[in-house]
C-alpha cells in the first residue's frame, strides 16, 4: 500500500495543453537528403559544386551579354 497514491492526488494535477509529439515511421525526404550529405558529401566536393556552379553562372552571364550586344548595336565593318 506504500505505492497507492491517494484521490486527491490525481484531483490536483491538470492534463498537459500541449499535444503529445507524433513520431513518424520513415524520415521526411529532406532528412533522408541530408543524412545522405553528410555520409558523402565532404568539404572538397561542397567547394567544387560552387566553384562550378559560379563559372557556369558567369558563363551564361557573358553569352548573354553578348548576345545582348549582337542584336542591338551595330557592327561597323571595316573600310
Amino acid at each position: 500500500m506504500q505505492h497507492v497514491q491517494k484521490f486527491e492526488a490525481f484531483a490536483e494535477q491538470r492534463p498537459s495543453v500541449t499535444p503529445l509529439r507524433v513520431t513518424a515511421l520513415r524520415s521526411s525526404v529532406g532528412e533522408r537528403v541530408r543524412a545522405w550529405a553528410r555520409r558523402t558529401l565532404t568539404e572538397e566536393t561542397v567547394t567544387e559544386v560552387a566553384l562550378g556552379v559560379f563559372t557556369l553562372s558567369l558563363l551564361a552571364w557573358l553569352f548573354v551579354g553578348l548576345q545582348h550586344a549582337l542584336e542591338n548595336y551595330t557592327i561597323i565593318p571595316w573600310p
